[in-house]
């Protein structure tokens, strides 16, 4: 009896030790594919027009400059932030602007346009939200 009652010891030891360790919480996989054109709210987006954006690169080949025709859909003059993310040709950030602010007459087509900041940009994501 006095053999078992150590034994039951270290299985209650064990048994208390090992609910102590939680497994970690894992990220989601993201069932959406990420696109070039992104907004904060459905709002925003129905009261939009965005055309195709354009890419083209100075003549020296370092800037990558950026055009995005954008309408407001609307009879309303639309205040939008938008910021743009440079990635280089292997999908990594490069860098990230601020946001910016542009009001958007009603109805009329205008343009955002932005230039990255190197020549190793290769690629861009837009995104916009309203005004703050």
């Amino acid at each position: 009896m006095t053999r078992l009652i150590p034994m039951l010891s270290l299985l209650a030891l064990m048994l208390s030790t090992s609910g102590c360790v939680k497994p970690p919480i894992e990220g989601r996989l993201d069932p959406y594919e990420s696109k070039q054109i992104h907004f904060a709210s459905a709002d925003l987006k129905d009261r939009t027009a965005v055309g195709i954006p354009s890419a083209q690169r100075d003549e020296e080949g370092n800037i990558l400059h950026i055009t995005v025709p954008v309408r407001a859909a609307t009879w309303q003059e639309l205040h939008i932030d938008y910021r743009v993310t440079f990635f280089d040709r292997n999908g990594q950030v490069l860098n990230q602007t601020g946001w910016f602010t542009k009001t958007f007459a009603p109805n009329v087509p205008d343009y955002v346009t932005v230039n990255s900041m190197g020549p190793r940009a290769a690629d861009f994501q837009m995104d916009f939200r309203w005004a703050h």
